[in-house]
């Protein structure tokens, strides 16, 4: 009887580890398909990030170049209209400067012309012969706003589409020409004498940035004006016409309308952002940055890469679930097959699962790190990119401006020469802050070490700064001490420039104090100012990457500054000055 009772509940016994068995196996089968699912998505979602973000920065770099060349443009009518030549209509000796101004933009202007102050046409650089200038010159041109805005306004004016006398629609930037008659510049009496005025070809130039997009993703490139007016397309027929246009909507699938009308509505309010819109099984990305005129958003610029990685991505998912069915249905077969070995070893399958699941968590969460990893070397990546280009950009756009003035205008050449190598040293700086972080990250940045007074260091870094700040309303104040330090002297004098531009940047008027002194066998070098102070927001991470809250610079300084310093077994911190005006930076090095 009992062995009867015995062998009912070892039946019972063996149907519950069955069963346990059995729901063990389906539980990681689960687990493994849940996880490979999440796994293939956050592909997906990575793959369509990195298309977003390759058009993003396409979009900036296309509207920032624009913007540049406009600018450009811009620049050159409000000089044309100042020189005495023009002023005075002395034509004979303006014709060239006609020509001259057309060489230096040709890859977005077709002409630059002027207008007396009547509107008629006195000269254009397209005037290649006599007869040319006979059939043109002196033609009526009042009645075109390129002329009438400036003369009511005597302020620059940028046009919308205007179809020139050759049939071609061109955008038109005009410069009033004035005159003061006031010799004595006793009060305003600016007398309107016409205008200076360029077209732009924007099929032309829009040609020629198209050129300069990725081919990586069949990018493509548009430009509309404020008010939904086609300025470029690929497809030359959409010039001048209304996205918003019956033309235009009648064309567009009546699934993407609303939803398309909308992204479009969001793009013409001034920011710049992006997003997706499907059609037949494709995923347009769009990209989109506002272009500027003094200071007025004036069009849009779109770049379009089309792709399919959802489609893509989405098969390859497929597989993989029917794979894991495949191998969810196995698994059951074999734990059925073999369910007589693992009751006998069950006790050493309870731990073999254990540690098992145990290492595929450890796994999970290494993966789920990984990713976490990818996600922040993205950001930064994208944030370096950003802030190189933006950093990179401005002083290179004011070497190549002056550049033009050194030609334009040679009594300005000192002033053009001063300011061209000012910014040519600030490239220098910014691309020695990038090399050092790159050394800093690779653990290559090398020291060599010498013995030298640290005096003779910092009073050769404050006549550097003072010189570099040429601001009568920032004192330097420093009691030298000599003091001997071994050390690597270049790096070392890095690091108080770095504290001493910080501190005149945040200091509008008042007194920078440096002092250096011997404590407990340390060096204490201390630079104090009286500005700003640090904002509480960046205080816990003022020495990490890109951590600023100036409107200039990478933000890299302080952390190159904190790389050396640490490099020597030292340390350097900051903190707000107690009595509310400034703050304190300190650094400490062995001796």
């Amino acid at each position: 009887m009992s062995l009867i009772v015995s062998q009912r509940l070892s039946k019972s016994t063996s149907a519950l580890v069955l069963l346990l068995i059995g729901a063990i196996a389906i539980g990681l089968s689960l687990m493994s398909y849940q996880f490979s699912a999440l796994t293939s998505e956050e592909i997906r979602r990575i793959g369509a990030q990195d298309i977003r973000s390759n058009t993003e920065i396409q979009a900036y770099d296309m509207a920032n170049n624009l913007n540049s060349n406009i600018e450009a443009v811009h620049s050159i009518l409000a000089l044309l209209s100042g020189l005495p030549a023009i002023q005075n209509q002395d034509l004979e000796s303006s014709k060239d400067l006609f020509s001259d101004a057309q060489k230096t933009t040709s890859n977005i202007t077709s002409s630059y012309f002027w207008l007396d102050k009547d509107g008629k046409l006195l000269w254009a650089n397209a005037f290649e012969n006599q007869t040319i200038y006979e059939q043109y010159a002196g033609g009526d041109r009042s009645f075109r706003p390129y002329f009438s805005e400036p003369r009511d306004t005597l302020r620059p004016y940028f046009s919308s589409l205007i179809e020139s006398v050759d049939g071609v629609p061109r955008l038109y930037i005009a410069h009033p020409i004035i005159l003061d008659t006031d010799q004595n510049n006793n009060n305003n009496s600016s007398v309107f004498n016409g205008v200076v005025a360029s077209a732009i070809d924007l099929d032309r130039f829009g040609k020629i940035l198209q050129s300069q997009l990725s081919t990586k993703y069949g990018s493509t490139l548009g430009m509309v004006d404020r008010n939904g007016l086609i300025l470029y397309s690929s497809n030359a027929t959409y010039i001048g016409k209304d996205v918003f246009g019956d033309e235009l909507q009648s064309i567009l699938p009546p699934e993407i309308i609303d939803r398309f009308n909308s992204f479009l509505r969001a793009s013409l309010q001034g920011e710049a952002g992006s997003g997706d819109i499907p059609v037949q099984g494709s995923t347009n990305t769009i990209a989109y940055q506002p272009v500027s005129f003094s200071g007025d958003n004036f069009a849009v610029v779109y770049v379009i890469a089309t792709h399919n990685i959802q489609g893509i991505v989405g098969s390859l998912i497929d597989q993989q679930r029917n794979f894991n069915l495949i191998i969810i249905g196995a698994i059951g077969v074999v734990a059925v097959s073999i369910a007589s070995l693992i009751l006998i070893w069950n006790r050493r399958l309870s731990g073999i699962v254990k540690s098992k699941t145990a290492e595929l968590e450890q796994a999970n969460t290494s993966l789920q790190e990984a990713v976490e990893q990818l996600k922040d070397h993205d950001r930064m990546q994208r944030e370096f990119i950003n802030v190189a280009a933006h950093e990179l950009r401005t002083p290179t756009q004011a070497i190549i401006g002056y550049s033009d003035l050194f030609y334009l205008r040679p009594e300005s050449r000192e002033e053009a020469i001063k300011a061209i190598t000012r910014n040519a040293q600030r490239l220098e700086t910014l691309t020695r802050d990038i090399l050092d972080v790159t050394r800093i990250e690779g653990h290559r940045l090398d020291l060599n070490k010498e013995k030298f007074d640290i005096s003779e260091v910092v009073a050769s870094a404050i006549e550097d700064t003072r010189s570099r700040v040429d601001d009568s309303n920032i004192k330097f104040e420093y009691s030298p001490r000599k003091l001997l330090v071994e050390a690597d002297r270049m790096r070392i004098s890095q690091v108080l420039s770095n504290l001493l531009s910080n501190a005149v940047k945040f200091t509008k008027q008042g007194t920078v104090y440096i002092s250096a002194d011997n404590k407990d066998g340390q060096l204490i070098v201390s630079v104090k100012d009286t500005g700003s102070g640090i904002d509480l927001e960046i205080m816990s991470r003022l020495f990490t990457k890109f951590t600023t809250k100036s409107q200039t610079g990478t933000g890299l300084g302080l952390f190159i500054s904190k790389s050396i310093i640490e490099a020597h077994g030292g340390r350097i911190w900051a903190e707000n000055n107690k009595d509310g005006k400034g703050a304190t930076f300190t650094f400490r090095l062995p001796l």
